[in-house]
């Protein structure tokens, strides 16, 4: 799961939303915007096709 703000960063799995719910990406996108409120570090989602999930990550920093 590489993308541009993750290359080079550790990342810690919030939480996770298996793809078979209709509303995962949703839901995955209401918990990042709550983690980004609550949290100084980066927060986005990712699509995990290895496990079908959607994946809300925090991003920690440069090569932590």
């Amino acid at each position: 799961m590489t993308c541009k703000p993750c290359t080079g960063k550790h990342t810690v799995r919030l939480r996770s939303f298996p793809a078979g719910d209709t509303r995962a990406s949703l839901k995955a996108a209401h918990a990042a915007t709550e983690a980004r409120a609550a949290d100084p570090h980066p927060v986005h989602v990712h699509y995990d096709a290895v496990d079908d999930t959607f994946v809300v990550l925090r991003t920690a920093g440069e090569d932590q």
